[in-house]
Parts: structure tokens; sequence; C-alpha cells
């Protein structure tokens, strides 16, 4: 699964991208410090299945820290958006074709207000004109490719609409729903932004991200004026005090533990006061908001669920004796036979059906899987 990460210059990306990832990115106060997208790994988290069990597992391709198994997913943070994108301005097509890799988008605004449209310090910024802005162009864009289709009437219209624009991450069966859900009889402008919009939601889910909130007295008041306009879901973080953190604990001043700051080595008086600002933040929003904000993406808004294959279903083990090795991140449809298919194309090609281990009962092959869902796949 891959994690588009995306908004105006200079509004905290790259910053949230390194709180993310750790990735060394550059990280400057004007606009389109990105350039090329950078890539890397983050992570969400689940409940490691070794409690239910009892056991302790040894993980292979996900970090487990006292209980919480952390699930790698891909980042990008693409160039700043500017408006006229979806014509060429600026990095134009080139950031609008990096971001249709992504599965489920993330839009970082500026919630204080202190960074205008140009990206550079402002006061009292409309955040509502940088969704207007990017929603437009994105829209526009997809619509442009649309229009690209030629229909005639002798065709499946979702047929001629798909061969344009599969090349940007759009599945045949969401144009087939959007085209019949939308009853589109003819592709124009109007047509064409409608299908756009629609499939965006289907394909794409969208989390606009409030950056800066530990900088705003009134943040539930800004949130609700933003919700009432858009129909996106919301949430709020501080990008800045996540990477905070994560830079201490990398270099072992401090740990993270039960939603509390802990001193492990001692601290400068401007690291204690660094870390005083952030213990607030915590203190007053239960957090900074950033990992919930990926979880609550992938979980929730995209519906993926994080499944642990093994190969002895008694000893939850994989063919090298590792307990509960590996997480995987499926869609919301996905059957347990798609799960052999990321293990292995022979796994996949030899499936015989799947056991989840809770129960000790065969899964249907139809059904799809279940967060947290332990499974043997039978061969």
């Amino acid at each position: 699964m891959k994690i588009g990460i995306i908004g105006r210059t200079n509004v905290g990306k790259s910053t949230l991208f390194k709180a993310l990832t750790l990735e060394e990115v550059e990280i400057e106060d004007r606009p389109f410090t990105t350039i090329e997208p950078n890539k890397g790994v983050g992570y969400v988290t689940i409940d490691c299945p070794e409690k239910y069990f009892h056991v302790k597992c040894n993980p292979h391709n996900s970090p487990c820290v006292e209980g919480t198994r952390f699930v790698p997913v891909n980042l990008i943070d693409v160039a700043g958006l500017v408006e006229g994108a979806s014509e060429g301005k600026g990095l134009g097509n080139k950031f609008l074709s990096d971001i249709m890799e992504a599965d489920a988008i993330i839009e970082v605004i500026d919630i204080s207000g202190n960074t205008d449209s140009s990206g550079n310090k402002s006061k009292d910024f409309d955040p509502a004109l940088d969704i207007e802005m990017v929603d437009n162009e994105i829209k526009k864009w997809i619509a442009s490719i649309i229009l690209r289709s030629r229909y005639i009437g002798k065709e499946d219209i979702s047929d001629i609409i798909f061969k344009n624009i599969s090349g940007i991450n759009i599945k045949y069966s969401t144009v087939k729903e959007v085209v019949k859900e939308l009853d589109i009889k003819e592709i124009n402008e109007e047509t064409a932004l409608k299908m756009a919009s629609a499939m965006m939601k289907k394909d794409k889910p969208m989390l606009i991200l409030c950056n800066k909130m530990d900088s705003v007295q009134d943040l539930e008041e800004r949130i609700k004026r933003l919700k009432e306009k858009f129909d996106y879901e919301f949430m709020a973080c501080s990008a800045a005090a996540e990477l905070t953190i994560k830079e201490a604990e990398k270099n072992g001043f401090i740990r993270l533990k039960d939603g509390k700051l802990e001193r492990i080595k001692e601290l400068s008086s401007e690291q204690d006061r660094a870390m005083n600002i952030i213990d607030h933040i915590i203190g007053k929003y239960g957090s900074t908001g950033v990992r919930e904000a990926l979880n609550h993406l992938v979980f929730e808004l995209k519906g993926y669920k994080a499944v642990f294959p093994v190969e002895d279903e008694k000893k939850l083990t994989d063919g090298f004796g590792r307990i509960l090795p590996d997480a995987y991140l499926v869609g919301k449809e996905a059957t347990p036979k798609d799960v052999a298919a990321m293990i292995h194309t022979d796994i996949a090609k030899n499936y015989k059906g799947a056991i989840d281990c809770r129960t000790g009962l065969k899964v249907k092959n139809d059904s799809p899987v279940k967060n947290g869902q332990v499974l043997k796949i039978l061969v």
C-alpha cells in the first residue's frame, strides 16, 4: 500500500514525512523545497496477536514493541502543488502523476493560517482556499484525461474511459461503478468532473490533516468551519512535535510510553524546554495526532486489514520456526487466496483453503479476511 502526502508548499509535508519515516529529507522554509518526491516507509499500528495467544512473537517484516505491531506502508511526499497544476503550471503534470501512484492521500494544511497560498509566511490565511485549490486541480486533471475518451455510442462507455485512465491507478471496477451510479450517457466537462470526484472517493480517499494544531487556541472551531465546506474527514496534528519525539527517541534521550514522555538521559536546558512544550501538547491533545491519522486513513477510510499468515497453526510459526513473523496489509475485500498471493505466487497457485488459527475452523474461500486475523494457508 502507498500513501501520498500532498499540499501547498511549506505547510509541513516534509516534516510530516520525516516524522513518519525518519528519512533524511530536505526541510526548508521556502517554496518548492521538494522537487523529486521523497519515498520511504512508515508504519500503522495494531495489537499483536501474541497478546491473544499468550506467546512471544519473532517479528520479521513488522516490528513489535510491547505488544504493538508496526506494519509497514509505503509513503511518498510529492512536490508542493500550485494553482494551475492541471494546466502544467509549477511542477504541474509531474506532481499529479506522482500522486496518482498512491492508494490513499493525506493533504496537509496549515491550520494556523501562518502560510499563504505561495508558501510564504502570513497571518490568518484561510486554509479552506488550499483545500479548494488542491481538490479542483486533482479533479480537473483527471477530468482532462477522461475527456480524451472518444465515445460514439457503440462501445461500452466504461471500457472507453478506462483505456485512458488505466495509467493513473484507477480500477476498472471503480469506473464501472461510477458510470452506473452517475448514469453516465455522454462524456463532457460536467460529467468528467463528476466522475473524477467519485473515482477519487472510491479508489483514493483523502484525509485532511490540520498541521500546527498547537499554534491555535480555537482548533475545534477552525476544523468545524472546514467540515461545513468540504466532504472530507479532518484530523489535527503537530508534525514538528512528532518529529522531535522521534529524533529524541532515536538518540536515546526519551521514551514515549502510555502517552507520557520519560526522560532517559539528562537533557540540556534547551532540550528540556522543547520536551516541556511537547508534554503540554500531549497533555492537551492526548498525542501529536500523527500516528492516529495514518492509522485512520489506512484502516478506516481505506478499509485495509492487517493479516498474519503462519505455516503451523498450532505453534503459529513459519518455516523457520519464527512465531507470528509477518504482517501483511490487504484490501477490504481481500480473501485468504489474495493473502496467499502476497506471500508467494506458488502458494496462490496451489492454494486449497485457509484455517483461522483462533477458531481452528476453515475460512470460506470467498469471505474477506478480518483485521488482525492469523491464517494458516493450506496448499
